[in-house]
């Protein structure tokens, strides 16, 4: 098993603290990874549902992937706030739409190597009620989109909250566009495909359309 030696703070990035951990490893060996934040980072997301069954989402520049993104509307919980309270303000914060029922989705976790989450609502019932308040360096588009457009995003690359479509699936499923999205599998999975560099793009089974393991051209595909 693990055994954590120590941690050391090693300085700080906007809201997440840098650190070191040395760790006693299962063959007793020793090593030191650095993480970025920890359990007190936890960010807030809703996949936001309007009466007339679209979507509310956020879409912004993105520094790291160097490209306008879309996003579950969402952000940092604030000291003393709930989960909920956090969920509701940054809905009505960045969009300006407010929910009328929150239902707790769970909990997703994207990156080995930092130690803080994000949690995720289910937001029924949301209207537009007031302007967006943004802060100085936000600058968000906000649109509303089909069940089964937010599905494609989410498995096309298109979004940065992949994980909080993935845990209100089941309540999106009642949509008969997200329906379709999975009967036809092997033509999202093409979609894919043909939108990577062609030195990564997998072999698709013609009978699935998923790729096999390991294979990694034309010869590899499925009969």
């Amino acid at each position: 098993m693990w055994e954590l030696l120590g941690s050391e703070r090693k300085g700080q990035i906007g809201r997440r603290a840098v650190v070191e951990k040395a760790f006693r490893m299962p063959d007793g060996s020793q090593a030191v990874f650095t993480v970025t934040g920890d359990a007190s980072n936890r960010a807030v997301a809703c996949v936001a549902l309007t009466p007339r069954g679209t979507v509310v989402l956020a879409e912004q520049y993105r520094p790291g992937p160097g490209r306008v993104m879309t996003e579950l509307p969402g952000g940092g919980v604030d000291p003393g706030e709930s989960l909920a309270e956090a969920a509701a303000r940054e809905l009505a914060e960045e969009t300006g739409y407010v929910p009328a029922v929150l239902s707790y989705l769970g909990e997703m976790r994207y990156d080995a190597y930092y130690g803080g989450s994000r949690d995720y609502f289910l937001a029924t019932g949301c209207e537009r009620r007031q302007e967006q308040e943004l802060d100085p360096a936000e600058f968000v588009t906000v649109r509303e989109v089909t069940p089964a457009d937010l599905v494609t995003l989410a498995m096309t690359g298109g979004m940065t909250d992949p994980g909080g479509v993935l845990l209100a699936l089941p309540h999106l499923m009642g949509d008969s566009g997200v329906r379709q999205i999975f009967m036809h599998l092997p033509a999202l999975r093409r979609r894919i495909a043909g939108q990577l560099p062609a030195g990564r793009r997998p072999a698709l089974s013609r009978r699935a359309g998923l790729a096999r393991p390991g294979a990694t051209g034309p010869s590899a595909a499925m009969a």
